[in-house]
């Protein structure tokens, strides 16, 4: 039976941060059950493009008509029923990309592999691959470098115990981004970290934060994860002014540090933190007595230990 419709629903991605910020980086992150991005592609006479997201589903039908030579666009209409908002530090560029174009490959069968998918089609994972691999697999994800390979490979893949909660946490009105060319513009004035520098990060990844998963080990893992983001971090204070991107994320860290939430840290370039609980009980009643909702946006989610879902009609 000819499919005649694809559905591809997939969560966020919280990055830890990078071992390197020069090719080809490295790093690990977790996929997170919320915000989910949804997107719908059915069999058409002809392309018709989102009206959400319109340029970048634009660009990778473009990009799928010049990988096959076609003379037209794909022959099909693109719904984006959810979308988080853009470049909050969850890596949800990447998740709306690769959902468009793995839905268009799905629908239409190309013989493409996942690789080519991310690479050709939705021009994603050239500095991070913990969201690709992330899309495709879930859970937590350790990608180190290669430079043999377009994409990072995982080094290794854990799933977080699915109790465990994390408060994702935005100061309201902060609209500060990184992104595009000025997140390129940003990595050109960063120097690559030394030998020891990845040295100690993979340690404290392969030796501290997966161990500390496997065992159970809330403490130990909200230890090392909040240790190993703000030592990545500091890779970048010659651009955001300290281990985190400006004053209000900055203050943010501080207040739930000082309040006893070990496991702490910025996602990417932020505004999002993330602040791991043992519960999701702990986590909503500790914010609840913590913060001002009008003044910090609060989100409770946790670990997606699955890949994307895949709905054929």
């Amino acid at each position: 039976m000819t499919i005649q419709q694809v559905r591809v629903t997939t969560g966020s991605r919280l990055h830890f941060g990078l071992l390197d910020t020069a090719k080809p980086f490295g790093g690990v992150g977790v996929m997170i059950d919320d915000p989910i991005t949804e997107v719908i592609v059915r069999r058409a006479d002809r392309f018709s493009g989102s009206q959400i997201a319109a340029d970048r589903v634009l660009a990778i039908a473009q990009r799928y008509r010049h990988q096959f030579k076609l003379s037209a666009l794909p022959a099909c209409q693109i719904e984006i029923t959810r979308r988080p908002a853009a470049h909050t530090g969850l890596g949800t560029g990447t998740q709306l990309a690769m959902a468009v174009a793995e839905a268009i490959c799905r629908l239409l069968n190309p013989p493409l592999s996942d690789e080519t998918i991310a690479f050709r089609i939705a021009n994603r994972g050239r500095r991070s691959a913990v969201g690709i691999h992330g899309y495709l697999r879930g859970g937590l994800i350790y990608e180190d470098t290669d430079h043999t390979s377009e994409l990072n490979p995982i080094q290794q893949r854990l799933e977080i115990p699915k109790p465990w909660c994390v408060a994702i946490l935005r100061p309201v009105g902060e609209t500060s981004t990184i992104s595009g060319e000025v997140e390129v513009n940003q990595f050109a004035k960063l120097r690559p970290t030394t030998a020891e520098q990845r040295a100690r990060f993979r340690k404290q990844i392969t030796e501290d934060m997966f161990p500390a998963i496997q065992r159970g080990d809330f403490d130990a893992f909200s230890d090392v994860v909040h240790q190993y983001n703000r030592d990545s971090g500091r890779l970048f204070e010659s651009v955001q002014q300290g281990p985190y991107n400006g004053h209000a994320v900055t203050s943010l860290v501080d207040t739930l540090r000082r309040n006893g939430v070990k496991g702490v840290g910025q996602s990417s370039w932020g505004p999002s933190v993330f602040a791991w609980f043992a519960t999701r009980g702990q986590a909503q009643a500790f914010v609840a007595n913590t913060f001002d909702p009008a003044e910090v946006h609060a989100l409770f989610t946790h670990a997606q230990n699955t890949p994307r879902q895949i709905e054929l009609r």
